[in-house]
């Protein structure tokens, strides 16, 4: 393949003519295929290499909890010499081995850690987070019971998963791989349970465990798009995405990576089948999805050398690289400039005017007038002004250059090897006016993207600020209905008793204290409903009032000692009067009909531990809102 390519390239350079349906690969196949549709790379988290790379989250829709264990063997070459390590995952006998779900959650927390780390600069025990953050964060339903009990269950997953290695896992620190058991979480502490110092936990607080402490801050982490990860759909191409950024990346100047079917089979722990269709309908759509999204390419099935086996063909997608790209930082071209290039296009078009030349394919009497920025472009590349001028004035009239040149960027850069003579097939590349992929990234369409992601970011941006308006006016709601029940307990205990009858005569089947913590959220909700809470419209106008007074600069205006004292004991005065007001307003409508409640509809809790008989009257019960 390389031989071929290298081939054609040397053919453009000596001007021999290549048609426009061959491709890069030679053959009409996947090298410059055009995809109709992609997903931009904008929000990315970074997740710690070794799980990454082992395959601890085994590709599936239910729990595996028959599974015995998982073993896999890893190939490297260490000093030059071919390696296998051998790893094995002991699933826990509860849950079984962590699965797609988990997975998720995992990418979830990762950004998290991603977000500490830009912030603080390293992560260090505990970890707080709230079951809601991650549920947003997957943009999955926040107000489903059953997803934060997922919650809970991933941490006991993730806690109770062990890792063999013999010598699978890394130490960034110590450079080293090692033979030993290994955790990713030392502790794990779920919203409502017990703290080491005594306390009832307020969020979930996670302890990592020392290895993987040491590899998130010594940065053994690899770049995941979360972003595109949450549009997957098929389990095992969510499998395979953080495999493909190891494998991609080691292979990224040959463009293909290919990987022994029986190898896939035993990393993902999925069924091995002995044809060649039943392998395409196994793998076909998660391969699709990925080729979709452009992670690939193109991917194919073989048999490998021996004729005994199968292998898959991976073909590197554009993704990879424009993300890598984006990581690295580069804004003004998809490619690096050749190393021919001495002078700059800044400099070149101060120098070079406005030229008209007479192009020998016009009329005599016709001129076309020769941008000295277009000019540049060319002459950056190591071609000749007079040159680049013939070229610009020959051009087909809907033929794009600048695209051309910059996709004969990029083929040079991933040749694999040295081209002898760059100018030259620049030259040739234009001159045969060479079909731009529908699917390259120009400069001109990176632009493009770069605004829509620029919209997409502040829309995001709105939604996260909505989301926080949102939460501080279920705070708001839940304080002023604290406060009122505290002024007022006795109109909260008899409506806190008859809940609790009603859950007895029921008969839930739940503990005694997590009776009373059901009766007494439920009675709060029904207090909450009928005492004069500010609407959110009224709420969001509060907060912009506060944030605009809070603006207001003190210097330059009046001097706080040139207030009069009068003036201030009337605020106070004026405040105080309000909040009587507010009060007797909210206590008329419970004083009216203490009892007459509507039993509210369901809503999201989460149960805690149950609470010592000696403590109940004394604790109240922890809730976390959705």
């Amino acid at each position: 393949m390389k031989k071929d390519f290298s081939g054609r390239i040397k053919d453009m350079e000596n001007g021999f003519k290549t048609t426009e349906k061959e491709n890069l690969e030679g053959d009409g196949g996947p090298g410059l295929q055009t995809r109709s549709e992609r997903l931009p790379a904008t929000e990315f988290v970074k997740v710690e290499k070794n799980l990454a790379s082992l395959g601890f989250f085994t590709p599936s829709s239910k729990r595996l909890r028959n599974a015995q264990e998982k073993s896999f063997t890893i190939t490297t070459v260490v000093d030059g010499q071919r390696l296998e390590l051998k790893g094995t995952i002991i699933p826990s006998a509860k849950y079984g081995l962590p699965i797609t779900a988990d997975q998720d959650k995992w990418m979830a927390l990762c950004k998290i850690l991603t977000d500490i780390l830009r912030k603080e600069g390293r992560v260090t025990n505990p970890v707080s987070f709230t079951s809601a953050e991650i549920l947003r964060l997957l943009h999955i339903h926040r107000h489903s019971g059953k997803n934060y009990r997922e919650i809970e269950e991933w941490l006991d997953v993730l806690f109770s998963t062990t890792i063999f290695s013999e010598g699978v896992v890394y130490l960034a620190r110590e450079k080293r791989r090692v033979k030993d058991r290994f955790r990713v979480f030392e502790r794990a502490v779920s919203f409502g349970k017990e703290m080491p110092n005594g306390k009832v936990a307020d969020k979930n607080y996670v302890w990592f465990s020392d290895w993987q402490l040491q590899n998130i801050n010594s940065n053994h982490l690899l770049p995941i798009d979360l972003e595109a990860y949450r549009e997957l759909r098929n389990h095992i191409a969510k499998a395979l995405v953080p495999l493909l950024q190891v494998w991609l990346y080691a292979t990224r100047r040959d463009g293909v990576f290919e990987k022994r079917y029986d190898e896939l089979c035993q990393m993902l722990n999925i069924q091995r089948y002995p044809y060649e269709s039943w392998i395409q309908r196994t793998l076909g759509a998660s391969l699709d999805e990925l080729k979709h999204f452009g992670y690939l390419s193109d991917w194919r099935i073989d048999k490998t050398a021996d004729n005994d086996n199968y292998k898959i063909v991976f073909y590197h997608g554009e993704k990879f690289h424009r993300d890598r790209r984006a990581r690295l930082g580069r804004k003004e071209a998809a490619a690096v400039p050749s190393p021919m290039i001495a002078v700059e296009s800044s400099s070149i078009a101060k120098q070079i005017p406005a030229t008209v030349v007479q192009s020998p394919a016009l009329r005599p009497m016709e001129q076309i007038v020769i941008d000295p920025q277009l000019v540049s472009e060319f002459t950056k590349r190591g071609i000749t002004e007079a040159k680049a001028i013939q070229l610009i004035a020959d051009r087909k009239p809907d033929q794009d250059v600048i695209a051309q040149l910059e996709l004969t960027d990029n083929m040079i850069e991933h040749a694999g090897f040295p081209i002898k003579n760059p100018a030259g097939f620049y030259i040739r590349q234009v001159e045969r006016n060479m079909p731009v992929p529908e699917h390259f990234e120009t400069s001109a369409k990176r632009k493009l993207r770069e605004e829509a992601e620029r919209k997409a970011r502040d829309l995001r941006a709105r939604e996260e600020a909505r989301q926080i308006l949102d939460d501080e006016y279920e705070r708001y709601c839940i304080d002023e209905t604290d406060c009122y029940i505290a002024e007022h307990p006795d109109i909260y205990t008899p409506i806190k008793e008859a809940k609790l009858q009603e859950q007895r005569t029921w008969g839930t089947g739940f503990s005694l204290g997590s009776t009373e913590t059901m009766a007494s959220i439920e009675a709060k909700y029904e207090i909450r409903k009928q005492i004069p809470l500010l609407t959110f419209e009224e709420f969001v106008e509060c907060k912009r009032r506060e944030s605009v007074e809070s603006s207001q600069p003190t210097s330059g205006s009046v001097a706080p000692e040139e207030v009069e004292p009068e003036d201030l004991l009337a605020a106070e005065e004026r405040r105080d009067a309000e909040i009587n007001m507010i009060a007797s307003a909210a206590q008329e409508p419970m004083a009216r009909q203490p009892t007459q409640l509507v039993v509210p509809e369901p809503i999201m809790i989460e149960l805690v531990s149950e609470t010592p008989e000696k403590d109940r009257e004394t604790d109240p019960p922890v809730v976390e809102a959705a």
